[in-house]
């Protein structure tokens, strides 16, 4: 037998199982499990609105995913792995190329201390060293040299000196001497590679060996002012042997002179002295003038006026503020739609190629101006310092003539004293002057020559090496956890839709939520369980009725509780099953009882019963035969049937009207209880109509199904018309058996027992 839909969560019932036998009508408390009517019995508070309008908490949270576990487990993994999935495309294994060099916190040296290459701190030295790897003139000549700006890893970068000095990673490995160059990307490794050897060799070329280069401009010019001194002293030594050849060795060395001209001897020995010191400080000034004027010459210095030039320029700092703002946008879109086409994209890479288009052409330009003013006009730095050589060399060379003149005069009187002798002696003293500067002049170039073979201060100790895979724990950790981020922002909002319908979840919803009482509880039941009768499910739920009968009879005792209608919000609330299961029990309780099925619309009680649908309510309330006709008796010993009957708009009609109350009437005279099994409260007016000649109501919810709000809207409509709640009976309540109801129903009565006990054996 099949019953009606609204019924489907509680499947038919057998007459069998509604006309059981049951021990006692004892009120049954609830123990080990087994629910009871008397726990929620008590008249409860004012019903709060949490339950209606409250926002989700831990419980709601835990009930919703409990009743969508299994959408929420099957749709979390497929959303988390494709989270993850996706995740892991997006972020894919990265490798690195790094470059070593070693960079000595002291310059080495051989022999020899030179001064003039002494080195800063080294704090600053690597301060200087990172940022000139990462300056524009360093990376354009990597971007510049041979197969480096056709690498697939720079396809597509309008700027590739900008990309690279925003991906390149310059830094000192814990503050050592190892200088380390790195770059990361998704491109080709030998790409990664060629790129960072590219911008080692290019600050080898552009760094270190131009310093090199800067002290041989240094060596030469010492190398051409000693050349000049040794060709006066070889000319000066040539004289000074011709005139002794003449004067004759003994008289030449004999040394015995007056006092006077051992007095202009030693005048003029402190003039040689003095000239000979001006003479040295003329040729520094010399060879410092030649060095001013090589770095004037040095093409470098074109680019440092271009770069000052454009630092000051407010139209390029203008300008280079747009084009970090566009960067700075790019790299925060490709974040977005990275490995994805748009048309944002598209046009900041337009708009950061434009302005470094500009930003180049304005250079160009720039350097062109200055170029041409340089040829325009005098280079007045070079002027002002050319005309400050020229007189502190002339102040000098007056000097110098000065004392030439003086050493004359005196060489003139002591020539008349001593004559050639004295001569000579001058001759000497000049010989011995000149070979002192020529000793300290070789000296000092010896010690650079020696020192340009000592081993350079910086050196790369390792080429680009590539390191594949460098973020291969962290793609998978992405992956995973945006997984389980996934898996579980699916489960909750699963379980939020959930929550939204507000279902019912347990009788204490109900009795402090709604402020409706509870009358009972039955547990959850399924079409296998209840089809077996030796099931405990079984006899829990009639104990769980009996419990609702026993509070029922007992109200009768004191308020008119003679006809009973049970009713629920909307369909498939399990009030047939409560109805039914309810006048049987008062049937074993020894009370003549009528079961009527009020759901005219959707009859199901003659299913249940197994009897003809017509010749019921609706032909009674058509006037077609008598109430007292169309009662049919049950299997089950005082309990009777009033079926639906045959539907129609008639029956429906007379329904308004006030017929039943005479038949209500004559069925109190002839029954101690009638049940009413009605019809949905919401959507149709029947079991309003049919409440108006009950004395009471019960109304049937179902855990995991009642809508919270339908039956608060329910319960105020059936008190909106008068009708009196009795409570309210929730049905699918989980529970445990108790062992003390279920071992009953294996137990034969005791006449049983005592029949088989006589039998002979």
């Amino acid at each position: 037998m099949t019953s009606r839909g609204d019924e489907s969560s509680f499947p038919e019932q057998s007459p069998a199982m509604i006309g059981g036998s049951h021990p006692g009508d004892a009120l049954v408390a609830q123990s080990n499990g087994v629910p009871s009517a008397m726990t929620y019995a008590a008249p409860s508070a004012a019903p709060t609105q949490d339950v209606l309008r409250g926002g989700m908490d831990v419980n709601w949270f835990l009930h919703s995913l409990r009743r969508r576990w299994i959408l929420a487990l099957c749709l979390g993994l497929v959303t988390g792995s494709m989270a993850a999935i996706l995740l892991y495309v997006f972020f894919p294994v990265s490798s690195s190329a790094d470059a070593l060099f070693q960079v000595s916190s002291q310059r080495p040296r051989l022999v020899f201390d030179v001064g003039t290459d002494e080195a800063k701190e080294f704090s600053i030295l690597q301060r200087t060293q990172v940022a000139l790897l990462k300056s524009w003139f360093v990376l354009n000549a990597a971007i510049r040299a041979p197969g480096v700006s056709s690498l697939s890893i720079l396809a597509g970068e309008p700027d590739p000196v900008q990309w690279l000095t925003n991906e390149l990673e310059v830094s000192f490995l814990q503050d050592s001497e190892i200088l380390r160059i790195s770059l990361s990307g998704e491109g080709a490794d030998e790409d990664l590679k060629k790129l960072v050897d590219a911008v080692a060799a290019a600050y080898e070329k552009e760094v270190v060996y131009n310093e090199k280069q800067r002290r041989y401009i240094t060596r030469d010019a010492l190398s051409k002012s000693l050349e000049s001194i040794n060709k006066e002293l070889e000319e000066t030594m040539e004289q000074y042997y011709a005139m002794a050849v003449e004067m004759g060795a003994s008289e030449a060395y004999s040394g015995k002179m007056d006092p006077q001209t051992e007095l202009l001897l030693s005048e003029i020995g402190g003039s040689r002295e003095m000239l000979r010191s001006l003479e040295q400080r003329r040729m520094e000034l010399q060879t410092q003038f030649l060095l001013t004027q090589q770095s004037f010459k040095d093409p470098q210095m074109l680019e440092d006026q271009v770069d000052q030039a454009m630092l000051n320029d407010p139209n390029i700092s203008m300008m280079n503020q747009e084009l970090m703002a566009a960067q700075y946008e790019l790299a925060q879109k490709q974040a977005i739609y990275k490995g994805n086409r748009s048309k944002d994209l598209a046009r900041l890479q337009n708009k950061i190629a434009e302005l470094s288009q500009r930003i180049n052409q304005y250079r160009a330009q720039m350097k062109q101006q200055i170029r041409s003013q340089e040829k325009s006009r005098p280079k007045m730095a070079m002027q002002a310092y050319t005309k400050r050589f020229q007189l502190e060399t002339q102040l000098l060379t007056q000097q110098i003539e000065s004392l030439k003149k003086n050493i004359a005069t005196k060489t003139e009187d002591l020539m008349k004293k001593a004559e050639k002798s004295a001569v000579l002696a001058i001759q000497k003293s000049q010989l011995e002057h000149l070979e002192k500067i020529s000793k300290d002049m070789s000296v000092k170039l010896e010690s650079i020559d020696v020192e340009t073979n000592a081993p350079p201060r910086i050196r790369q100790i390792q080429p680009a090496v590539v390191s594949p895979g460098m973020n291969r724990m962290q793609r998978y950790a992405i992956a995973g956890l945006g997984g389980l981020g996934g898996f579980a922002l699916t489960c909750f909002g699963i379980a939020y839709l959930e929550f939204c319908y507000r279902r019912l979840n347990g009788p204490e919803q109900v009795d402090e939520g709604l402020g409706i009482r509870v009358v009972g509880t039955l547990p959850a039941l399924s079409a296998r369980k209840l089809l077996d009768p030796n099931h405990p499910i079984v006899a829990q739920l009639t104990e769980s009725i009996d419990a609702v009968r026993t509070l029922l009879m007992h109200d009768s005792t004191s308020k008119q509780r003679q006809v009973v209608m049970v009713t629920s919000a909307v369909a498939m609330e399990g009030r047939t099953t409560v109805a039914s299961q309810l006048a049987a029990s008062l049937a074993r309780a020894g009370r003549r009882t009528l079961l009527i099925d009020g759901d005219l619309r959707r009859p199901a009680l003659h299913a249940l019963f197994d009897v003809p649908l017509e010749d019921g309510l609706c032909e009674v309330l058509r006037a077609e035969v008598d109430v007292a006709d169309v009662i049919r008796p049950t299997h089950a010993e005082g309990l009777w049937l009033l079926t639906a009957g045959y539907c129609d708009i008639d029956a429906i009609h007379a329904l308004a009207t006030e017929q039943l109350q005479p038949v209500f009437e004559k069925l109190r005279a002839e029954y101690d209880f009638i049940v009413l099994d009605g019809a949905p409260v919401l959507g149709m007016s029947d079991a309003l109509i049919f409440g108006q000649y009950c004395d009471g109501v019960i109304l049937s919810v179902r855990r995991d199904f009642s809508a919270m709000p339908k039956i608060n809207e329910a319960a105020e409509l059936l008190r909106g018309v008068g009708i009196r709640m009795i409570g309210a009976v929730v049905n699918g309540v989980a529970s445990k058996s108790d062992g003390r109801v279920t071992e009953l129903r294996f137990i034969a009565p005791k006449s049983e027992r005592q029949q088989l006990e006589a039998q002979p054996t």
